[in-house]
């Protein structure tokens, strides 16, 4: 019996072929991507050194949200609002000027959020701020303690809803404040009980308002005390020394807000960390 050679169509052929390229590409693209899941997961996924580092970074930032709390907010408006407020400090020395506690200050963002640190340029000269270094420039600020008078209503916590005034907070100013302010002082005698209407006036204005229209001046704390029906702790300047927290170069750097220095005759290991505290 002759033998019958059957050909296959053209189609069926091609087909198959067609198929074969597929399952091929769909496995090299399948490749690539894990491939590429591989290389992204490397550049995210910390171990060792870095993990310990990262770590560290953490822990002493959550030391650092534990550290502020309970102390007394800043006071700030937003652009466009108006407030009231109540100096409880704010002398004249014998030359006219405001007699407060001035520093130098760095305000950046940690994770979103605009903190506020010491710069430490002056306070130890033995090595730059590590903040300065990281070409962040400080500014010179003068603190006060005000009472805002505004109402203020709780949002989370125990207390949400409830609404608080009357609150002691700090009053934290820039240079062209700090000036405006001594005109205004040297009027009054002081700002010490001094009542103003404040109004920020410009989204670049200082945060702590721009116009200050004097209302009215209390003689001594038990007027405001019985004005407001406060107590006294709530009438009095805040303890500076436990409010404005100084931060060692080292702890700056550990936070991770602050560039280390390397070379000769710098050490990669903290003197004191914020760890060594907890």
């Amino acid at each position: 019996m002759a033998l019958t050679f059957t050909k296959k169509a053209a189609g069926q052929v091609g087909g198959k072929a067609k198929e074969a390229q597929a399952e091929t590409s769909t496995s090299t693209k399948a490749a690539n991507q894990s491939k590429s899941n591989v290389t992204s997961m490397a550049s995210w996924m910390k171990k060792g050194a870095a993990a310990k580092e990262a770590l560290q970074h953490e822990e002493a930032a959550a030391e650092l949200r534990a550290q502020e709390r309970g102390k007394l907010w800043r006071f700030w408006m937003p652009e466009g609002e108006d407030r009231t407020i109540t100096f409880l400090d704010g002398g004249i020395d014998d030359e006219g000027m405001l007699d407060i506690l001035m520093y130098y200050e760095h305000n950046i963002r940690v994770n979103g959020n605009w903190e506020q640190f010491v710069c430490t340029a002056e306070a130890d000269q033995t090595q730059p701020c590590p903040i300065c270094e990281k070409g962040d420039k400080p500014s010179l600020v003068g603190v006060m303690t005000i009472i805002d008078h505004s109402e203020h209503k709780v949002k989370n916590g125990p207390n949400a809803g409830k609404v608080i005034k009357n609150t002691r907070k700090l009053f934290v100013a820039k240079r062209n404040t700090i000036m405006q302010l001594t005109k205004l002082a040297a009027k009054r005698g002081g700002l010490t009980g001094c009542t103003f209407d404040v109004s920020r006036v410009g989204e670049n204005s200082a945060s702590v308002g721009s116009q200050f229209d004097f209302q009215h001046k209390f003689s001594n704390r038990q007027e405001i005390m019985d004005k407001f029906d406060l107590k006294e702790e709530d009438v009095m300047p805040a303890n500076y020394a436990e409010e404005i927290r100084y931060r060692s170069p080292e702890e700056l750097i550990e936070l991770g807000v602050g560039k280390a220095q390397t070379g000769i005759g710098h050490s990669t290991s903290s003197k004191k960390s914020l760890s060594d505290e907890l």
